[in-house]
C-alpha cells in the first residue's frame, strides 16, 4: 500500500479540512457515511424483502414481483445520468439529503390497498433511491484514498451488506406476525436515523483528484470534451463498467426479489425467510471486507473472471431443487458479488476523468438497475412460464458471458498496480 502522505494529498484535492485527512476508512469523513449506508441499504433490504410477500399475499404472482422490481428501477435509468451531472455541477449535499428524505417517507404509500398503488409507490420510491445513491457513492469516491479504491470500495458495500444482514429478517418477522403497518413504521424510523446521519456527512467541494497515475496505459484520463447530451450525462470511460455489472449482477434479483415465490414453488412456508435474509446478509458481511483487498491484489480483470466463476458454481448449485441449497447457492453469490461489485466500483473510479465522477458513477450504478428491474422482469415472465430451472441456466450463461467481456472490455494495462 502507498504511504499517508499519498492518501494525504488525495484528501487534500478532494477538499477535506486538515484535520480530517487520513487513510483510514474508519476516520471521521468515513464514519457517518458508513451509518447512513448501513440505514439506507438497510432498509431498502428490508423492503425488498417484504414488497412480494405482501404482493403474493394480495394475490399476486411472480410476473408481478417482477413488475414491482421494474417499476423501482426505471426512474433511475431515468434520473442516474442527470443526478451525476448535478453532482458534478451543482450542490452535492442538498441532492445527499433529498434523496433521503424521499426514501424515509415514500414507503408509507405501501399502506394504500391494491396492486396498482403498490407500483405506483415502487415508482416514486426509486425516484429518491436514485438521487440517494449516485449522491451518496459520489461521496465515497471523492473520499477513497487513490490505492485503496477497491478497499474503501468494499467497506461501503459491508456497510449496506450489514443492513441487508440485520434489517430484512426483522421486516419480515414483524409482517408475518402482526401486519404491514409495523414494518413500514420501522422503515420511517429508520429513515428518520439516515436524514440525521446525512446532516453530519462533511461532503468535499468539487469532484477527487482524478485517476491515479496507476491507473491505465500510462497516464491519468484526461477530460474529454462534452459536446452532446449523452457526453454531458454519460460518462463513456464508465461504460465498460456499467456492461460488466449487468451481465454478472444480472442474478442479484433471483436471490432478493424472487426468495418468497421460490419458497411458494418449492413448498416451504414463508417464514423461512426469516432465516434466509439474515444468511444472505452474512455471506456479504463476511466477504466484503476481503473482497475489496483481494480486488487490489489480483487486478480488476482477474477479479471480475473470478468472481464470475464463483457465481456460476453458484447457479449450477441452485439447479438441485430445494430451499437449503437455493439458500447455498446465494451464500455463494453473494461472495461472489462482494468482489464483482467492489472492482466494478473502483475501476470506474480510477477510469472517470477529473470534473467527472458523479457523471462516471452515475453511468456505472445505472448497470444495478438494468440488471435488477429488467432481469426481475424477465426472470418473472420466465418462472411463469417455464419454472426456476430456465431461469438459473440463463444465468449461468450470462456469467459466461461476464468472463468475454472481460476479456474484450479490459485490457491488462487497465489494472492498477499492486499495493506494495
Amino acid at each position: 500500500m502507498t504511504g499517508s502522505n499519498e492518501a494525504g494529498g488525495a484528501a487534500a484535492a478532494s477538499g477535506l479540512p486538515a484535520t480530517q485527512r487520513s487513510d483510514s476508512l474508519l476516520a471521521r469523513p468515513f464514519r457517518p457515511l458508513w451509518v447512513l449506508t448501513f440505514l439506507a441499504y438497510g432498509f431498502d433490504a428490508l423492503l425488498r424483502a417484504i414488497v412480494p410477500i405482501i404482493a403474493l399475499d394480495r394475490g399476486g404472482d411472480a410476473v408481478l414481483v417482477g413488475l414491482l422490481g421494474t417499476a423501482f428501477a426505471i426512474p433511475s435509468l431515468v434520473f442516474r445520468p442527470i443526478v451525476g451531472s448535478l453532482v458534478d455541477s451543482w450542490h452535492h449535499r442538498l441532492l445527499l439529503r433529498s434523496g433521503i428524505v424521499a426514501m424515509a417517507t415514500l414507503p408509507l404509500l405501501l399502506l394504500i390497498p391494491g396492486s396498482l398503488p403498490m407500483l405506483i409507490s415502487r415508482f416514486v420510491y426509486g425516484t429518491g433511491w436514485a438521487f440517494f445513491s449516485v449522491s451518496n457513492h459520489a461521496v465515497l469516491a471523492k473520499l477513497a484514498p487513490p490505492a485503496r479504491r477497491a478497499q474503501a470500495a468494499g467497506g461501503y458495500l459491508t456497510a449496506g451488506a450489514i443492513g441487508a444482514l440485520i434489517l430484512p429478517g426483522i421486516g419480515v418477522a414483524l409482517y408475518t406476525s402482526s401486519g404491514l403497518v409495523p414494518p413500514i413504521a420501522f422503515v420511517v424510523a429508520l429513515g428518520g436515523a439516515g436524514i440525521l446521519a446525512s446532516l453530519r456527512i462533511a461532503v468535499p467541494a468539487g469532484g477527487a483528484a482524478g485517476p491515479s497515475a496507476a491507473t491505465t496505459a500510462g497516464a491519468p484520463i484526461a477530460a474529454a470534451p462534452r459536446t452532446s447530451v449523452f457526453i454531458r450525462f454519460f460518462e463513456p470511460a464508465a461504460i465498460p463498467g456499467t456492461v460488466l455489472l449487468v451481465t454478472a449482477y444480472s442474478s442479484w434479483s433471483i436471490f432478493t426479489v424472487f426468495p418468497s415465490v421460490y419458497a411458494q414453488h418449492v413448498g416451504a412456508p414463508v417464514e423461512v425467510l426469516i432465516a434466509y435474509f439474515p444468511i444472505w446478509g452474512l455471506a456479504q458481511v463476511v466477504s466484503q471486507p476481503y473482497a475489496g483487498r483481494l480486488g487490489d491484489q489480483l487486478g480488476r480483470a482477474r477479479s471480475l473472471v473470478l468472481g464470475a466463476v464463483i457465481a456460476a458454481a453458484a447457479l449450477a448449485i441452485a439447479l438441485v431443487p430445494g430451499f437449503v441449497t437455493f439458500t447455498i447457492a446465494a451464500v455463494l453469490y453473494a461472495t461472489s458479488q462482494s468482489l464483482v461489485m467492489a472492482t466494478i466500483s473502483a475501476l470506474t473510479m480510477e477510469r472517470a476523468p477529473k470534473g467527472r465522477l458523479g457523471s462516471a458513477m452515475a453511468t456505472y450504478s445505472l448497470g444495478y438497475q438494468v440488471a435488477t428491474g429488467l432481469s426481475s422482469l424477465l426472470w418473472g415472465a420466465m418462472i411463469t412460464g417455464m419454472g426456476f430451472e430456465a431461469v438459473f441456466i440463463v444465468a449461468l450463461a450470462l456469467q459466461g458471458l461476464t468472463i468475454a467481456l472481460v476479456r474484450t472490455l479490459l485490457r491488462p494495462a487497465a489494472a492498477p498496480a499492486r499495493a506494495a
